[in-house]
């Protein structure tokens, strides 16, 4: 794995390059770092290459070696030692104060001491002719993902996680969507408006946020100190006042089950401020936090869809221990004077928890409606919201419940 380095490289005698505002937009799959700066040189930091700058009449790359002590050698002379790699072509004799690396300039493996290490490789640096408000653009390897986490009390937290490339003070924004699924399109609205638009440096905020503007979902984190190589950032925090964990029991038509199975628990929170949310879902990661001696701990892991506000999300937190279930298909008829198949299903549901459990049934197939249902057993608040192409029947077990449902369908339209 590519190693993603803390802060800049800073070079003692070398002139460094005194940055002005940067603005850094992280996609789900590349990070992209903007620099404004009026100076005639830059140091490319490590983890970037260099895309295209603008604003300028010219520009060239420069490597900048440094001088430290060092000697020339063999690889024959290690193959009895043991090394460690550090770097591409770079390695640690273990055991040692010594760094094997390869000299590029003289084409030759050479060893030095472990003092000189940040020296091997040469910083890259930028060299700027009549530079006039010149944007640079860099590139490195970036992500980030949104992190739910939800306790039993309803607590519900948004972060987003950031894996990317330090670049110290930034403007931050992170973007979802792919760039490399239409790179054209927005490096080169980009790099258009920054070369006929900018008047000054803080142009260029207004600028990328135009050339962004087609991607669906952007959070501006304003001004960050990002500094490390992970960072997580709490968002926000709402308290939600009610859901529901439904034992949900997915059939179709062809289902026999003779053996009880367990049932899937699918939690159902709807995303509206009257519930205490009414936020901005895009998909993401959910922890889901268990009580243990009064202590929270998140110990399931879920996921969670794009959710608009209004509408109610799914979490699918596993197997359930409590209720089980079974579907016994009793009949399977194709009645060819009435164009339609008729099928007999006998499901049982058994509770074993001390308290009522929900079971959702549940199918969706084009066509289908209940023609005959009975049910039987010891059950509360039956709620049968079924309709043609739909079965969808909610209620309260208390012990056990058994539905005998005749199901009916139309073979061709």
């Amino acid at each position: 794995m590519k190693k993603m380095y803390v802060f800049f490289m800073l070079i003692v005698f070398l002139s460094i390059t005194v940055l002005s505002e940067n603005y850094t937009f992280i996609f789900k799959d590349v990070q992209l770092f903007y620099t404004v700066s009026n100076e005639t040189s830059f140091f490319v930091p490590e983890g970037f290459d260099v895309l295209w700058i603008s604003g300028v009449d010219s520009w060239e790359l420069k490597k900048v070696y440094q001088h430290f002590p060092f000697k020339i050698t063999s690889l024959e002379d290690y193959t009895q030692k043991s090394i460690e790699a550090i770097d591409e072509d770079i390695y640690k004799i273990v055991g040692t104060n010594e760094i094997l690396f390869f000299n590029p300039q003289l084409n030759r493996w050479c060893v030095t001491d472990e003092k000189n290490k940040d020296k091997i490789q040469p910083p890259t640096q930028i060299l700027l002719k009549n530079p006039k408000n010149a944007v640079i653009a860099l590139k490195g390897e970036g992500s980030w993902e949104i992190i739910y986490e939800m306790k039993n009390d309803g607590t519900f937290s948004k972060n987003v996680q950031i894996n990317g490339v330090p670049v110290g003070q930034t403007n931050l924004y992170l973007v979802n969507e792919y760039l490399n699924l239409s790179p054209r399109d927005y490096l080169e609205s980009t790099k258009l408006l920054s070369n006929t638009r900018m008047a000054s440096e803080d142009d260029f905020e207004i600028v990328a946020q135009e050339a962004i503007l087609s991607q669906t979902y952007t959070m501006n984190l304003g001004r960050v100190n990002f500094q490390n190589s992970l960072m997580n950032v709490r968002i926000s925090q709402n308290d939600i006042l009610s859901y529901e964990d439904r034992n949900v029991i997915n059939f179709s038509l062809y289902t026999n089950i003779t053996n009880y199975t367990k049932t899937e628990i699918i939690r159902h929170v709807e995303n509206t401020k009257y519930n205490g949310l009414g936020i901005e879902l895009p998909s993401g990661k959910v922890w889901i936090h268990e009580e243990f001696d009064s202590e929270s701990f998140p110990i399931k892991l879920a996921y969670i869809n794009d959710t608009p506000v209004g509408d109610t999300f799914k979490i699918n937190l596993g197997e359930s221990w409590d209720v089980q279930y079974k579907i016994e298909k009793l009949s399977d008829v194709e009645v060819k004077s009435a164009n339609s198949r008729i099928v007999d299903l006998l499901i049982s549901v058994k509770n074993f928890s001390k308290g009522k459990q929900i079971v959702n049934l549940s199918m969706s197939t084009p066509n289908i409606e209940i023609d005959e249902m009975q049910i039987e057993g010891n059950y509360q608040n039956l709620k049968n919201n079924s309709e043609k192409g739909k079965i969808d029947i909610v209620f309260d077990i208390i012990d056990e419940v058994r539905i005998r449902m005749t199901i009916k369908t139309i073979l061709r339209e």
